[in-house]
C-alpha cells in the first residue's frame, strides 16, 4: 500500500473518531453534565489523538512536492517525535495531578504509555536513520488506535453507574 493511500485512510478515520466524540458527549449521564475526571481525560485524549493523526497525516502531502521525499519523512518524523514526547510528558503530569491512574486502570495506563513510547522511538529512528514512509505511517496509526481505544472506553463508561447518583447543584441560576 502506498503512503498516500494509507495516510488518506488515517485522515478519514481520524475525522470519523473526532466526529463521534460528539455522540460520546451526548450518551448517558454525560448529556446531563455528569463528567468524571476520567471521562474528561479520555475525551481530551480522544480529541488530541484524532487531531494529531489528522495533522500529521496531512503534513507529508504539503511537503512532498517541494522537498526531497527522504527529507520529508525525516522532518515529519522529527516533528512527530517532538509532539509525542511533549504530549507524553503532559499526559503523565495530568494523570498524576488528577490522580486517575486507579480509575483508568494500571493496564490501560501502561498500554498508553508503552504505545506512545514506541511511537516516539519509531519516529526518532525514522528521523535519524531510515527516512521511511512506512515507518512514518506506523507511528501515525498509533494516534488512530489511541483515539479509538479512548472512544471505546468512553462508550463503555457511559453506562456505568456514576459514583454519586445525585445531580450536581444548579449553581447560580439567574432569576
Amino acid at each position: 500500500m502506498a503512503w498516500e493511500s494509507a495516510l488518506g485512510s488515517v485522515i478519514e478515520v481520524a475525522i470519523a473518531l473526532a466526529g463521534f466524540s460528539g455522540i460520546v458527549a451526548a450518551v448517558g449521564r454525560r448529556g446531563a453534565g455528569h463528567w468524571s475526571p476520567v471521562d474528561q481525560l479520555l475525551l481530551r485524549v480522544l480529541l488530541t489523538a484524532a487531531g494529531a493523526a489528522l495533522a500529521f497525516a496531512f503534513l507529508p502531502f504539503l511537503l512532498i512536492d517541494v522537498i526531497d521525499p527522504s527529507l520529508v519523512w525525516r522532518i515529519c518524523s522529527g516533528l512527530h517525535a517532538t509532539f509525542v514526547f511533549g504530549i507524553l510528558l503532559y499526559r503523565f503530569r495530568e494523570v498524576s495531578v488528577l490522580g486517575v491512574t486507579q480509575a483508568l486502570g494500571k493496564r490501560a495506563t501502561a498500554f498508553m504509555f508503552v504505545g506512545s513510547s514506541m511511537a516516539f522511538m519509531v519516529s526518532v529512528s525514522n528521523a535519524l536513520w531510515f527516512a521511511s514512509s512506512s515507518l512514518y505511517v506506523v507511528a501515525i496509526v498509533w494516534h488512530v488506535l489511541s483515539a479509538f481505544l479512548s472512544f471505546v472506553a468512553l462508550l463503555l463508561n457511559a453506562w456505568a453507574e456514576p459514583p454519586d447518583a445525585t445531580p450536581p447543584p444548579p449553581g447560580n441560576w439567574p432569576g
